[in-house]
């Protein structure tokens, strides 16, 4: 005896709401099978729920690019290897006395230390990369002479490129979770929608029975199991 689950995937829901919806207007003319309250709501939220899937998958597409990781990385790698050595250039400056060792707290480094700040984390390189940036110009601007090989102004070129980058994977991070949240919000509407449209459907076609009832309901995009041998309806399985 076969009976209807409703979907569970996201890709099944647009399914069978998109089969509903587009099987109750033939020809321009509505079929009557689902009231044309129901109708108009799978309708809406139809397009409302795909188009929040969409995005979240795009997202997610775009943050799992093979390109756009590998020049994420190659972009932390270099803003990495510039914020180190220029504090590395800087403690030799102050070793050899051009630099007043005072001046290291200008780059929130502790004064009579020589060590290099860890830069293991996205985070670090981030927050040396500003406090490098704001010493030097502070440094500068009471008459001091500029720190070469490498420049600041080549160190910020490279800083900002990474910094701009890791925005926008910060950028994607929370639109894709917002959309996940979206849409996870938006799956108890979409089922209790199927469900409002499957009852409707079954109704209309009630007074059909057996392979011939199921071929119409199925078309609505209704999903039918069949308990003994477990096999799928061949029309709106699931994935």
């Amino acid at each position: 005896m076969p009976y209807r689950r409703l979907p569970n995937t996201d890709q099944a829901r647009i399914r069978a709401l998109k089969a509903a919806v587009e099987s109750s207007v033939e020809n321009g003319v509505f079929t009557n099978v689902l009231s044309h309250n129901t109708y108009h709501r799978a309708k809406d939220f139809l397009e409302r729920f795909s188009r929040e899937v969409a995005v979240y998958r795009r997202c997610v597409a775009e943050q799992s690019s093979k390109r756009g990781n590998e020049s994420y990385e190659a972009a932390l790698k270099k803003a990495r290897l510039y914020v180190s050595h220029f504090i590395q250039v800087l403690s030799m400056s102050i070793v050899r006395g051009e630099i007043a060792r005072s001046k290291r707290p200008y780059y929130g480094l502790p004064e009579n230390e020589d060590t290099v700040p860890n830069l293991f984390s996205e985070s670090s390189v981030l927050e040396w990369g500003s406090n490098v940036m704001r010493g030097e110009q502070r440094r500068q601007a009471e008459g001091g002479v500029p720190i070469y090989n490498p420049t600041m102004g080549r160190v910020s070129v490279v800083f900002e490129l990474f910094k701009e980058m890791y925005d926008r994977q910060q950028m994607l991070q929370k639109r894709t979770s917002e959309a996940l949240s979206n849409i996870s919000d938006m799956r108890f509407e979409a089922d209790e929608i199927i469900f409002e449209a499957w009852s409707e459907i079954e109704k209309s076609f009630s007074a059909f029975e057996g392979k011939a009832r199921i071929e119409k309901c199925s078309k609505y995009g209704v999903i039918y199991y069949y308990r003994r041998d477990r096999a799928k309806k061949k029309t709106g399985a699931d994935d």
